[in-house]
């Protein structure tokens, strides 16, 4: 009897144990082609916060941005959705580099009332193991080894010793447990080191969202 206890005891300790996950199977990690319509509208981004290994959302190399700005009048936000917002005003003291455009998108990560942080590189919310394909450090759309097998190859990204160091710390960072408050978002982009985002300017406020990003425009239709 107490043999059956001690087993029954070690896989309940083993259940609780084991890391718990979030995940996000609706979310697809390639932008729509979009026919557009009087409802929406097209937007330039030039900004590379959110590109991954096809220059995606970069206007230049693939065309005008298609937004709903009404589509949060109607649906509920999810985590996953590209959302277009107006960027909130930046520490210029701590970012004295930093030259951000007056509007940009990016990611929901988190939702109001939830809890993040990063470590080494992996998203938690509450703290559960964001198991998505945005839930982890991405550079260009590549995870940690498969950049530093690619790099300084032809075709792929040069890096020296000094940037292969930074380039490891990046992929191995922490952020500080962020409780983001009522009314509000954490967004982030899709290459985290290229992204002005709540890493910098903190929690998202709902009212500086000006519209969901539903993806391409379609050339045939602007």
């Amino acid at each position: 009897m107490k043999k059956s206890l001690l087993i029954v005891f070690f896989f309940l300790f083993v259940l609780g144990c084991e890391e718990q996950s979030i995940t996000d199977v609706i979310t697809q990690d390639s932008p729509k082609t979009i026919v557009m319509n009087q409802n929406l509208i097209t937007i330039e981004n030039d900004n590379d916060g959110m590109a991954r290994r096809n220059l995606e959302y970069i206007s230049k190399d693939k065309g005008k941005i298609a937004v709903d700005p009404n589509y949060f009048n109607q649906h509920a936000i999810h985590r996953g959705d590209v959302i277009y917002y107006q960027t909130p005003a930046i520490d210029e003291n701590k970012y004295p580099r930093l030259n951000p455009p007056e509007y940009n998108i990016a990611r929901v990560i988190a939702l109001p009332g939830e809890e993040i942080e990063i470590k080494k590189g992996q998203v938690y919310v509450n703290h559960k193991r964001l198991d998505t394909f945005y839930g982890k450090a991405l550079s260009w759309g590549l995870e940690e080894e498969e950049y530093f097998e690619t790099l300084n190859k032809p075709g792929s990204a040069q890096c020296n010793e000094s940037c292969q160091k930074t380039m490891k710390e990046y992929f191995n960072m922490d952020m500080a447990k962020v409780n983001v408050p009522e009314g509000h978002v954490f967004v982030m982009g899709d290459t985290w080191w290229r992204s002005i985002d709540s890493q910098i300017f903190g929690s998202l406020p709902l009212t500086t969202i000006k519209g969901m990003v539903m993806g391409y425009a379609d050339s045939g239709t602007r």
